[in-house]
């Protein structure tokens, strides 16, 4: 998913990075047309990221059913902003 808003923000110019740049990258979805609800599961899911890589953090399986369901919805989209 990321790596899909990355490549849309190179072909329009932009490029996140330094400190807050996962959360530039994230903001960028309004751009889009993403719903609100949309980018604080996206942001929730930059922060939950960084816990399980860099802590070891584990989230239930209920949880994970919610991820991928999102990443199901949003990936087309995303697919398609760079077809535009």
């Amino acid at each position: 998913m990321m790596e899909l808003i990355r490549a849309k923000m190179l072909l329009e110019g932009y490029k996140a990075s330094g400190i807050s740049a996962h959360e530039a990258e994230v903001s960028y979805l309004r751009k889009l047309g993403f719903s609100e609800a949309d980018v604080r599961f996206a942001n929730d899911l930059r922060y939950f990221r960084n816990g399980i890589i860099y802590y070891g953090k584990i989230f239930d399986s209920d949880y994970a059913k919610k991820t991928i369901s999102f990443l199901e919805s949003v990936f087309p989209k995303l697919l398609g902003h760079l077809e535009d």
